[in-house]
């Protein structure tokens, strides 16, 4: 891999101490870190022996595998000890929470981190008798004796995968406040105190409680963050916008406590994962502080300049800024579609044939969410004919596996195979036991074998009920029958869906090539040769628009524009979008010129 120095880039290979570098959609900052690591490593060996290295932190596995993958090509190597590549999850685990995890009590539990937070909500649930002696659900004491205003437990109010710690010690419903017209304040917190203290002495802990006993750990412990400072005297924070506040004071503290060189890398206008608590205007903050060196990357190698044009209409004028620096144009207009409800389906098979008969390879058809995705596959079934929730999940296994996207599948039915094969594991064997098993090559190939035999969708609901109970029982040599408890009739299970096939509610209906159908977290980082966004047609607040193509009145763009930008800003070469047909060719044209090409429903 050739690389070129700009002025801008020489910058930052240069720049020591705090740092931040903003950096455009395809600005080249995965080549830009490599390279300084590659610059960095003989001078630091010298420096620091050979026990102290560079931390690059990303915030996903996808960003990671990216940086290593970048700096294979640029040296042809791989990056060895002392030096690290991770997620910023598995750095802070595993250097801080979980090495010195004892040092909060010493009666402790042996810690896990929980893959679903959603998990800490069934420790509680039980069954019992009532009155006239039929079994019914509740909660295990102390559940009960915490309140709400309702006078039911605060558990159904707020559930333990809801609760949170902030970084001052304060308790939140996943960042926000609990209602006062729900809950009195005060119950509320003991109710919090008492989940996490039960937490943490089984050692059951989420990402956001890691984060912040490692927070803790380091303000109670300086040494800590002194030994962490000589182990990794320069860390590199990749997709810095993305970081909650919990995870920008613990480096925070670190630079405290004696770490000398520290980057924030990354793109305010490409931060999408509010869900997680990022806040982009934390890494703003940064970048315009006296206390760092901001710089920037303003060049985009990857696109031509009507398609940075386009995501650009999200920046205020006096920040379009980005220039094209793209090596090949091949002069595709942008391709706009107007669609009506029922035909998303042909507009995404003419796609995918015109960019097939240009020789565009890397596409994707992008939406809002996987609700939205699921929407277009069929998956948002509103007839539920089963009590029993693993019914669900093997549908969801079976589809994913059908549609060719075997890792999901994999999750999914493994949980499902553990369940039924260790049905008296403890809630935190469960968990160890799973985590064992996620690399456990022959158990994943139990899995495959699992769920390609499970019966297939066209079956009657009826039928199904009763072939995949069968079928499960004898693939997994079990010595008890399977159950789907079948309703009779309800409000979400009409009597006459029981002759109808699984997959008229429950498999995709409208779209043969679903490979190319993903959500835009799935796309972010990546470059693509074409793109096709999907507007929504209702203007809920949650969806992507038309009239989302501007920036905000005041204040910095909302997380779903930037989940637009996010999406404009992949291809080199296609840039395409479908519109309700509603948005007349007027409109379309005045939004993004007369260069367009528009394409109108049939």
């Amino acid at each position: 891999m050739k690389l070129d120095i700009t002025e801008e880039l020489q910058d930052y290979l240069d720049a020591k101490g705090k740092v931040v570098l903003n950096a455009c959609p395809g600005g080249g900052k995965t080549t830009a870190i490599s390279q300084k690591i590659i610059n960095l490593e003989e001078e630091y060996k010298t420096i620091y022996g050979s026990y102290s290295g560079i931390a690059c932190i990303s915030f996903t596995n996808a960003a990671k595998d990216e940086l290593n993958l970048t700096y294979n090509q640029l040296c042809g190597r791989t990056l060895q000890y002392p030096h690290l590549i991770s997620t910023i999850d598995s750095f802070i685990n595993t250097f801080i929470t979980l090495p010195f995890y004892y040092r909060l009590e010493r009666n402790f539990a042996r810690p896990q981190i929980l893959e679903s937070n959603e998990r800490l909500d069934l420790f509680w649930k039980t069954k019992y008798r009532n009155r006239s002696g039929k079994l019914v659900d509740g909660l295990k004491n102390p559940m009960n004796s915490f309140k709400a205003k309702t006078n039911r437990s605060i558990y159904y109010q707020y559930q333990p995968s809801q609760i949170r710690l902030e970084p001052d010690g304060s308790y939140t419903v996943n960042g926000n406040a609990p209602s006062e017209e729900k809950v009195d304040l005060d119950v509320f917190e003991k109710y919090c105190k008492y989940i996490k203290g039960w937490q943490f002495e089984k050692g059951l802990i989420t990402t956001n409680d890691s984060a912040f006993i490692a927070l803790r750990l380091l303000r109670k412990n300086p040494s800590i963050g002194k030994w962490l400072s000589k182990r990794f005297p320069h860390i590199i924070i990749d997709e810095a916008q993305d970081n909650s506040l919990m995870q920008h004071q613990i480096f925070e503290e670190l630079n405290n406590q004696g770490l000398a060189n520290i980057e924030f890398i990354g793109d305010p206008y490409q931060s999408l994962y509010e869900f997680r608590d990022a806040n982009p205007q934390l890494f703003l903050d940064k970048y315009n502080s006296e206390d760092y060196i901001g710089l920037d990357l303003s060049n985009n190698r990857r696109s031509p300049q009507r398609i940075i044009d386009c995501f650009s209409l999200l920046r205020p004028e006096a920040e379009r800024t980005i220039k094209s620096a793209c090596k090949t144009d091949l002069k595709e207009p942008l391709l706009v579609y107007r669609y009506k409800a029922d035909d998303r389906g042909n507009i995404i098979n003419h796609f995918e044939q015109y960019c097939s008969d240009k020789g565009y390879k890397k596409l994707k058809v992008v939406v809002r969410g996987n609700s939205v995705r699921n929407k277009m596959l069929g998956r948002d079934a509103q007839q539920r004919p089963w009590h029993n929730p693993i019914a669900y999940e093997l549908i969801a296994a079976k589809i994913e596996y059908d549609d060719n996207n075997l890792k999901d599948a994999i999750n999914i039915a493994r949980n499902i195979i553990i369940r039924l094969e260790n049905q008296d594991l403890s809630f935190s064997e469960f968990g160890h036991l799973r985590a064992e098993l996620k690399t456990d090559f022959l158990f994943n190939a139990h899995i495959i074998k699992f769920v390609e035999g499970l019966p297939e969708l066209s079956h009657t609901i009826e039928d199904w009920s009763n072939l995949c109970p069968t079928y499960i029982k004898k693939a997994l040599n079990l010595n008890f029958d399977i159950d789907f408890e079948m309703k009779k009739t309800s409000r979400y299970f009409a009597k006459a869906t029981r002759t109808e096939p699984v997959s008229a509610h429950f498999n995709r209906v409208d779209i043969d090539k679903t490979s190319s159908l993903t959500t835009v977290h799935q796309v972010k980082g990546k470059t693509l040769d074409a793109i096709l966004i999907f507007f929504d047609e209702k203007n809920h607040a949650s969806n992507i628009n038309f009239r989302d193509l501007e920036p905000e009145n005041g204040g910095f763009i909302k997380e779903k524009k930037r989940i637009i930008y996010v999406a404009m800003s992949r291809p080199k070469h296609l840039l395409a979008m479908a519109f309700p047909e509603k948005i007349t060719e007027a409109q379309l044209k005045e939004k993004l010129g007369d260069a367009i090409s528009i394409i109108n429903p049939e």
